[in-house]
């Protein structure tokens, strides 16, 4: 991850100082997926579904597009619009590109822009099914999702990611107040596998 968007990451999270900052005291990932059997794995990251979402939500920003699009075109897909984004280089910000990449979209026959509520449940869902995959941290990805993906102004919009929400600060308590953290993990873990199990139907009814 480059430095700017780990000081972006840590700017929302209302922490200062330098990008090492971000080595937290968090656990390594663990494979769920045994436990969630019918947990879907997660989508490609070439998925231009979830590139749209991404740039959406503001989960992808400008200056990572290039090389985004430049590993799309090694995965097959190919576009006027597509090349051109591919050979960009002094992307500043996500404006610079902004219409490049929404005709890119169109190109694919993708809806540009995706409504952002819809495209922030399309990108929670894959850090869901990572978290089961094992491909993300639990309790990083729920600080992540909270923090980065929805942020303060944002209500949950389903019950899952408030109980998701209310878990993690629950993590934060004086452990005297919390319950074992193997129950809190485990009703996280639940959380996540219903969110992972989100249709496409679901998220964009």
């Amino acid at each position: 991850m480059r430095d700017s968007t780990v000081k972006r990451i840590l700017a929302k999270l209302g922490l200062t100082g330098e990008p090492d900052l971000i080595r937290l005291e968090i656990g390594q990932p663990k494979n769920w997926s045994s436990k969630y059997p019918d947990v879907p794995p997660p989508d490609s990251k070439l998925s231009i579904q979830l590139v749209a979402a991404g740039w959406a939500s503001h989960d992808i920003y400008g200056e990572d597009m290039p090389s985004i699009a430049a590993n799309l075109l090694e995965s097959g897909l190919d576009s006027p619009a597509l090349r051109r984004l591919a050979a960009e280089t002094s992307v500043r910000c996500s404006t610079d590109i902004a219409d490049l990449v929404a005709k890119m979209f169109r190109e694919f026959d993708v809806p540009s822009p995706l409504p952002e509520k819809k495209a922030r449940l399309i990108v929670t869902r894959q850090i869901a099914r990572g978290v089961i995959a094992g491909e993300r941290d639990l309790e990083r990805a729920a600080g992540y999702l909270e923090m980065v993906i929805w942020g303060p102004d944002w209500n949950a919009p389903n019950e899952n990611l408030a109980t998701i929400f209310a878990l993690y600060d629950e993590l934060a308590w004086d452990p005297k107040e919390q319950r074992f953290r193997s129950l809190i993990t485990d009703d996280l873990l639940d959380a996540f596998a219903r969110l992972a199990k989100l249709t496409d139907e679901e998220i964009l009814a």
